[in-house]
C-alpha cells in the first residue's frame, strides 16, 4: 500500500506540476512571439521592395504614357508641319552632334583636370 500524502505535500506537488505546466506556456509563446517578429520583418522587407518596384513601375507608365501623347501630337499635325518638326529634329540633332565633336576633347581635359583637383 501506498503511503497516504499530507496535503501539504499534495499541495507542493500541484504547485510544481503548475509551475512546469506555466513555464513551458511561456516558452512556447516567447517562440510563437519571436516567430511572428521574424515574419513581419520578412513582410515588412517585402512591402517595402514592392512599394519600391511600384513606384519605378508607375515611373516607366508615365513615362510611356508621355510618350504616347507626344507621338499622337505629332502623328495629328498637318504634313506640312511635321516635315518642318522632322527637319528641325533633324537639325538640332546634327548641330549637338558637330558641337559634341568639336568640344569633346576639351571637355576630356576639362573632366581630366577636374578629377586630378580632387
Amino acid at each position: 500500500m501506498s503511503k497516504a500524502k499530507k496535503p501539504n505535500e499534495i499541495r507542493e506537488e500541484v504547485r510544481k506540476q503548475m509551475a512546469a505546466k506555466y513555464k513551458q506556456d511561456v516558452e512556447h509563446w516567447r517562440e510563437m512571439y519571436q516567430m511572428t517578429m521574424q515574419k513581419l520583418g520578412h513582410k515588412c522587407n517585402e512591402c517595402y521592395q514592392l512599394r519600391d518596384e511600384n513606384i519605378k513601375l508607375k515611373e516607366q507608365v508615365d513615362a510611356q504614357k508621355d510618350w504616347i501623347d507626344r507621338l499622337m501630337e505629332f502623328m495629328d499635325m498637318p504634313d506640312e508641319q511635321r516635315g518642318k518638326a522632322v527637319k528641325e529634329y533633324v537639325e538640332n540633332k546634327r548641330m549637338s552632334e558637330e558641337f559634341r565633336e568639336l568640344f569633346s576633347p576639351y571637355f576630356e581635359t576639362l573632366n581630366r583636370l577636374n578629377i586630378l583637383s580632387w
